[in-house]
């Protein structure tokens, strides 16, 4: 006689998911599934039963995980970009209304020399450090130039840091030979200035590129050369044409 395999019906799925595994006596059941088979078939009589509380019930708010991570990744971007964008530097004087530069004048007969010190604020608006190359100061008088360019040179190491100021220094020193207004003034016997039109221009380096940027600042000095004292040479000729 041929043994005909019992099926499984819908009935058995409730015991079988109910049942306990014996260890006394090592008996195991087949998984109501498969049925051992390893295979899962389509069967209207198959209910997965899944509690109200697990995880993948809940709402996922994918669009809105994704609006948040792009406005995100906005905001950091705009900072990185604002923060490493180079800005302007800025250059102000800070010289008095008159420099005395009498202590440090020299006359002879054929040549007039005369030096005094060029005071500038560097104020960077940048967020990160610039590098500073040079800085020169031309010199005008009566719209003429007056000799070579005074440059100051910073170095390979100098760095102005963010937000920062720094002053700087530069020594001019003019030569006039007589044929100029400025040394027939000088040589008076009167307390006399000199009005300049000082042109400072800086060069320096940003922190994006490291491309060579130029900043300039055009200003106006009075500078005083004679102190009005009355010179011996003249006195003796005035009494040696009174006396004759």
């Amino acid at each position: 006689m041929t043994e005909t395999t019992p099926m499984a019906s819908n009935d058995d799925d409730e015991p079988l998911l109910n049942t306990i595994v014996d260890n006394s006596t090592n008996v195991n059941r087949r998984c109501p599934t498969c049925q051992g088979t390893g295979l899962v078939t389509t069967s209207p009589g198959l209910v997965a039963l899944i509690p109200l509380d697990d995880v993948r019930l809940k709402r996922r708010h994918t669009l809105l995980w994704i609006v948040l991570t792009v406005i995100f990744c906005t905001i950091i971007a705009t900072a990185v970009i604002v923060t490493i964008l180079p800005r302007p530097v800025q250059l102000s004087i800070k010289n008095p209304i008159i420099i005395d530069a009498t202590d440090d004048s020299y006359r002879n007969s054929t040549c007039f020399r005369l030096t005094f010190i060029h005071q500038t604020n560097i104020k960077s608006d940048n967020w990160v450090p610039i590098h500073l190359i040079n800085l020169t100061t031309s010199v005008e008088h009566q719209l003429i130039p007056i000799g070579p360019d005074t440059e100051k040179f910073f170095g390979h190491q100098m760095y102005l840091r963010p937000l920062g100021t720094k002053q700087s220094n530069i020594t001019v020193q003019l030569d006039f030979d007589p044929n100029t207004m400025a040394y027939r003034a000088c040589q008076g016997i009167f307390r006399q200035m000199l009005l300049f039109k000082l042109q400072t221009t800086l060069t320096y380096a940003d922190f994006l590129l490291d491309r060579i940027q130029i900043t300039s600042n055009v200003s106006y000095q009075y500078v005083l050369c004679n102190k009005g004292e009355w010179k011996q040479h003249e006195n003796t000729v005035v009494n040696t044409t009174k006396t004759v």
